[in-house]
Order: structure tokens, then sequence, then C-alpha cells
């Protein structure tokens, strides 16, 4: 079974499009939404924990977007004898978003962020300590409105910059000339992520 956590602003019904082009493969897949404005990510890993505990799969992949990837961070922290597979985290700022800093800092938008500032986007998330594969997707893409109100720089996704998505003991990195929102949408995207989630690495 894979897990899809969706990013900020977004629900699971968006990253079940993501969803479909796995099951299409021969995934069976399951996204699931949570409250990024009145929950902080840790306490959303716990809700995250208790649906895959539904699940009664035995073993989960975990494909965490965005802040899904730290909320997939919090889980793994809280809980590190879950019986997890492989992990994928697609543009997630896992040491902390600039454009979301930037943001926090005006009264009228801070709210948009809601508690998911809390060792989440404003930074100190946990790592990844996990023996298990671990692959980061990032993307090289200029469309969406944060990136027009707050330019993050030639090595971004028009959100996230690259730099924030680092991570010790990654097993694969690969970029995609893609925006951030874009990379969930992708039928490429996906393809990396399926051959991750079989073969560990994102080229067979």
């Amino acid at each position: 079974m894979t897990v899809l956590v969706h990013g900020l602003w977004m629900q699971g019904p968006l990253m079940s499009v993501m969803g479909k082009m796995l099951q299409s493969r021969g995934f069976r897949t399951k996204a699931i939404s949570y409250n990024f404005l009145n929950s902080s990510p840790a306490e959303n890993a716990q809700h995250l924990y208790d649906e895959i505990g539904l699940l009664g799969a035995k073993r989960v992949n975990l494909v965490g977007h965005s802040l899904g990837g730290i909320v997939i961070l919090h889980l793994l922290n809280q809980y590190p004898d879950l019986a997890i597979g492989k992990v994928v985290l697609i543009g997630s700022p896992v040491k902390g978003s600039s454009v979301a800093k930037r943001v926090s800092k005006v009264p009228v938008l801070r709210p948009l962020l809601g508690r998911s500032v809390e060792k989440g986007l404003l930074g100190g998330a946990p790592g990844f300590a996990l023996d298990r594969p671990l692959g980061i997707i990032t993307g090289k893409g200029k469309l969406g409105l944060s990136a027009l109100l707050y330019p993050t720089g030639d090595e971004s996704d028009g959100v996230v910059l690259e730099c924030e998505t680092l991570l010790d003991k990654t097993t694969d990195r690969i970029s995609l000339p893609l925006s951030h929102s874009a990379l969930i949408f992708s039928r490429r995207c996906s393809e990396y992520v399926s051959c991750f989630l079989i073969n560990g690495r994102f080229r067979a």
C-alpha cells in the first residue's frame, strides 16, 4: 500500500491524481487529508498514523508533497517502528521554507499558514533517521503566485528552494523541469515515483 500525503492549501483528492497514475502501474494507493490550518505537523502525523492503522496493511510506502513531506518526517520520528517500505518526498521544504518565512511576517497573510509553521514550514522538522530508502524529487519551474510575490531564485521550483529539501541519509535525488504544484500532476513525476517504489532508485 502506498499512502499519499498532500501539501499546504491542498487536500487528499488532489493527491489522488498521482494516486491514479500509480494505480495504473499496479500500486494500491490511499490519499489522506489533514487539517494544516488548525493542527500542527506533529498533530497531523498522529492523524496520519491513525489513518494508516485503519488500512490494515502490513507495510506502507509514503509519498509526501511539500508540507506533506514534513508531516511524514514527524510521523517517522514519533513512530520509528512503523512498518515502512520506501519514502518519497516531492518538493518538501524539510529545512524550512523561505517563502513561508516571508509570508509569516505579513500580518494579513500569516493566517494562511495556520499551524503548519510549528516545527514545520518555519523550520524545526525532524530529520530522517530510518534505515529505509528515501527518495527526494525537486522541481525547477517558475509558475505560481508565490513565485511572483516572493521570487525564490534559480535553484527552486518557484516555491521551494533546492537547498530547503536536503536531508541526510537520502538514497537518491532527482530534479524535474516542473513547478511546485505541477509535480504532483505530472505523469513523468509519477513514473519516477513508481520506479523508486519498485527499485529504491529513480532510474532502474
